[in-house]
């Protein structure tokens, strides 16, 4: 392994380890609960986010599963440039900015952080505008539209549960 392979590596398992540690603080988890969650005890996460080595696959797909996040995204293989990582407010909605079955609009209005937090998108009406299944596509625009739309007509109310 050469000089240059061995320092790839170690970017790879610092970006690792950040972004463990931010999804799971992100869902508000501490090590123990989320280890109780994937099988795995508080000091093995504990290493894992100080950059140790050790993981299984099956340990992380299921670390991805419980904070809704991709492998690709825990490992840094997600498209992002080199050492970014999710903000608590960009996790949030991460579920939608992975799956590409939602409509490119809602995907581009979840990753829009300043919009986001300007119009103080709740995680409940963020569901209710990735459940409306329109005819063609819509924007961006078009999503805060319909989100301008839901709230005009449930102002006030009571969510209805399910």
């Amino acid at each position: 392994m050469t000089v240059r392979h061995i320092a790839c590596h170690n970017r790879r398992m610092e970006i690792f380890a950040a972004r463990l540690k931010s999804a799971r603080k992100a869902k508000r988890m501490t090590q123990r609960e989320l280890g109780q969650r994937v099988g795995m005890d508080q000091g093995h996460l504990s290493r894992l986010e100080h950059g140790g080595k050790g993981l299984s696959t099956e340990h992380l797909q299921a670390l991805a599963r419980e904070l809704g996040v991709t492998t690709s995204y825990l490992l840094g293989d997600d498209g992002q440039e080199e050492g970014a990582s999710y903000t608590a407010g960009q996790l949030r909605f991460a579920s939608l900015l992975q799956d590409y079955d939602v409509p490119a609009g809602l995907r581009a209005l979840a990753s829009d952080n300043a919009l986001v937090g300007a119009l103080g998108i709740t995680e409940q009406e963020m569901e209710a505008l990735s459940s409306i299944r329109l005819p063609g596509e819509a924007t961006k625009d078009g999503y805060v539209q319909l989100l301008v739309t839901i709230r005009a007509i449930t102002h006030g109310q009571e969510p209805i549960e399910r």
